[in-house]
């Protein structure tokens, strides 16, 4: 007969131990400096490596082990252990306590959030409120909430829809109409009289200002990027004209007054659209091979034609009494540095577009 020492159990090979089934024995969470003969893994060596001692075989005999004679006792260390002691963190005292002292630390803002928050579940729909006022109260409700917290105006930025372009235009227009109203009249004027002319508009020309600047920055570089190049062209254009009235207000040209200084600098950002705009069109047609009708482009070229162009002497009509004939002489009226300065600095916008894509009008 084969002595015990020599002789393996089929299975050994096969399956393992149950201690070798732990989940690090397949090389999950185990440490960089492993023994070599460990890298295989399960299965994949020469050899099985067991976590007991290299002759798992070599046990006394049975016979040879008397019973133990502390059973009872390893019996209750065995059911003391079983039934582990509760950790402090499970009492409810504890929890209870716990949650009292984090309620007593937490920010006065946080707790009264979570009662608004309360509240709001609890109180009526506001959607269905909003739904049953007019139109009109809606704006005063968001600009208050703006007020109190102004990061809330790029989040409603980025959900605004453009405007019609036609409404934006018409508001332009009312608002240029009620500064000819207070002006008076659109000559150039020096002295005193243009001092107290732009003192009357200057309100209006801020309010203006305001307008044109937001809907400038809204379709050229919005949330949602760029409109499409002809929405831009007849924003430009009508804004680009109405300046051109209204630099005619600006009393001393050479030295304008501080409160003229958004104005100049609408007329500033009014070129560099204009550059960026030829720019963009240059690039889409001239590079990326795009294309636009032909009467598109020949609107156009006939806008940034009749911005740049000098329009012919004004005249107005003086009566001149004489002791023999009453006469009229045409009097010229002279006109603004600002405009003339600012209307120059369109040339080479019309320039430009006339170089890029007059081919495709010719």
């Amino acid at each position: 007969m084969a002595h015990p020492l020599t002789q393996h159990p089929p299975t050994a090979l096969s399956f393992g131990a149950p201690a070798s089934m732990h989940p690090l024995g397949f090389g999950f969470g185990q440490p960089s400096h492993r023994p070599a003969h460990m890298n295989m893994g399960i299965g994949f060596g020469s050899s099985v490596v067991s976590p007991g001692p290299s002759t798992p075989y070599k046990r006394p005999p049975v016979r040879a082990s008397p019973a133990p004679t502390s059973g009872p006792s390893n019996k209750r260390s065995r059911r003391r252990s079983a039934s582990p002691t509760p950790s402090p963190t499970s009492s409810p005292t504890l929890s209870r306590a716990d949650e009292r002292k984090i309620a007593g630390k937490a920010p006065k803002r946080v707790r009264k959030e979570i009662a608004t928050a309360a509240q709001a579940v609890d109180g009526p729909d506001v959607g269905v409120l909003l739904a049953s006022m007019p139109s009109s109260s809606h704006l005063a409700i968001l600009m208050e909430l703006l007020n109190d917290n102004p990061a809330l105006g790029e989040r409603v930025l980025k959900r605004l829809p453009a405007p019609p372009l036609a409404n934006v235009l018409e508001l332009l227009e009312r608002s240029v109409a009620k500064i000819s109203k207070t002006a008076g009249s659109w000559e150039s004027q020096e002295g005193v009289v243009a001092q107290r002319r732009w003192h009357r508009t200057e309100e209006h020309i801020q309010a203006f200002e305001k307008s044109a600047s937001t809907f400038l920055k809204f379709f050229t570089s919005g949330a949602t990027g760029p409109a499409e190049p002809n929405t831009i062209f007849h924003l430009l254009h009508a804004l680009t004209a109405h300046v051109q009235q209204l630099l005619a207000l600006v009393p001393s040209p050479n030295s304008p007054p501080p409160a003229a200084r958004p104005l100049l600098d609408l007329a500033n950002a009014l070129l560099t659209a204009w550059n960026q705009w030829v720019g963009g069109l240059s690039d889409e047609v001239n590079n990326r091979g795009g294309m636009y009708p032909h009467g598109m482009v020949s609107s156009w070229a006939d806008g940034l034609a009749s911005l740049a162009r000098t329009p012919p002497p004004a005249q107005q009509q003086a009566a001149q009494v004489s002791w023999a004939l009453a006469m009229s002489t045409p009097v010229q009226v002279s006109e603004s540095e600002l405009v003339r300065g600012f209307r120059d600095a369109i040339i080479p916008v019309r320039d430009s577009f006339a170089n890029s894509l007059g081919w495709m009008i010719r």
